[in-house]
Parts: C-alpha cells; structure tokens; sequence
C-alpha cells in the first residue's frame, strides 16, 4: 500500500454537478472514514482539487476516484509519494 496524489482541474458547475454533490460528499466521507481518501482539498475558487489517497498501486487509486459521483467531470492526474506526514501521525512524547 502506498500514498497518491490525486490532482484535478474542476470544471465550471453545472445543474449536473450540483445534484451530485451531496452524493459526492457523502462518498467522499465513507473513503475518509475508512482510510482510503486522507485528505481532500478545494480550492476556494472552487477550481482545483486535491486528494491524498491510499491505495496498492496506481490502478487501485485510479478505481477509487472513479468512484466518486462526480469523477465523469474530474480529468485527474496522478502522482506516487514518496510519504505522507499528518499531525496525527507523529508520536509525541507522554510526559505523565
């Protein structure tokens, strides 16, 4: 299992797109919950997207956004990291 970087151009909005949002969401949601998605990011201009995944390889990640309800919009680019640090992840000492 490895970290990707997932990395998209997002389209102007359409009537389409806003009905799928709470679908997407909520998918979004459960692939965080369960570790596949570890971050999501927008742009506040709402036209670039961001997703750190977690995943066996390339084709794995690439199956997990084309999941999402919305990924008929997204043309993502793909990149293998080396890691992925979060806050959460580093152990900090106990002083108890």
């Amino acid at each position: 299992m490895q970290y990707f970087q997932i990395h998209s151009k997002i389209p102007e909005l359409t009537e389409e797109m806003i009905r799928k949002i709470p679908e997407h969401r909520a998918t979004v949601d459960r692939f965080i919950q369960t570790g596949r998605i570890v971050a999501y990011g927008v742009s506040a201009d709402r036209t670039e997207l961001w997703i750190t995944v977690y995943a066996a390889d390339e084709i794995a990640a690439l199956d997990l956004i084309g999941n999402l309800p919305l990924a008929e919009f997204l043309h993502p680019d793909i990149s293998p990291l080396m890691f992925h640090l979060t806050p959460d992840m580093i152990k900090t000492p106990s002083w108890n």
